[in-house]
């Protein structure tokens, strides 16, 4: 199949999800919300599925800690793609992956995850923009959930609060070091990578947090020791701690 047919196909493969599942997401959210974390999930997985295992891995904390702070949290689903790697199965993915292992030097397939941005992310956040301000929002996600997060740096209004990315990275070709040339502000990013991660190595995340020092983004790193290609219960515990210093919410005094 050609390129142009390949796009065609995802195109319309894209707006049929669309159609049948708009606005399909996951939300936890408090009586009054005075901010909210959008998290995408990794591939092949839902926005339930996998807000619930984190949720379990974090001892019932994560969700707990969102809702007593006053913060939304929104757990979209990627649209379904015909995944190269797959011999072209339909998968929930927030863009194209042609194939595996993921490294630096793979391709980025920014046009399938601009799409994603547009049908799926940039109507919550018009949403949220006229609700709690976009400046109340973090953006994370882990696995390809997380890289997609990242790519916010290239999609996503600058105004953003902060972007948190669990065992993730950026490829060497990604839009996102471009973007970050134009001279913008650009939000902070927390990094969070198991030391034996065998799926996404942990010297991809290390070198993107690198890359994005040199850029002059203030960026945190943290490795977790032992850790695979998963979350841990500390790690998430940073995320939510970290994320609502973003949002300026102090947690004992909305508790």
């Amino acid at each position: 199949m050609s390129h142009d047919l390949q796009r065609l196909f995802r195109r319309l493969l894209l707006a049929a999800w669309f159609s049948h599942s708009a606005g399909k997401q996951l939300r936890h959210r408090p009586s009054t919300a005075t901010g909210a974390v959008i998290f995408f999930h990794g591939f092949g997985c839902k926005g339930d599925g996998c807000v619930g295992h984190l949720d379990k891995l974090s001892g019932f904390e994560f969700v707990k800690r969102l809702e007593e702070a006053g913060v939304m949290l929104v757990a979209p689903e990627a649209p379904m793609h015909s995944v190269p790697i797959h011999l072209g199965s339909i998968a929930h993915a927030w863009f194209d992956l042609p194939k595996l292992p993921v490294t630096l030097e793979a391709e980025e397939r920014t046009e399938s995850a601009s799409e994603s941005f547009d049908q799926i992310v940039a109507p919550i956040l018009s949403e949220l923009n006229a609700t709690v301000g976009l400046e109340k929002v973090v953006i994370g996600g882990y696995s390809m959930g997380a890289e997609f997060a990242l790519q916010m740096l290239n999609f996503a209004p600058k105004n953003i609060a902060g972007i948190f990315c669990m065992s993730g990275y950026l490829k060497d070709d990604s839009g996102v070091w471009e973007a970050l040339e134009t001279g913008n502000s650009f939000p902070p990013v927390w990094m969070g990578h198991g030391t034996v991660d065998d799926s996404v190595a942990f010297e991809n995340g290390k070198a993107t947090y690198d890359r994005l020092l040199t850029k002059g983004i203030t960026a945190q790193f943290h490795p977790v020791e032992d850790m695979s290609h998963d979350m841990s219960k500390e790690e998430l515990s940073d995320v939510v701690t970290w994320s609502l210093q973003q949002l300026g919410i102090d947690e004992e005094s909305s508790s």
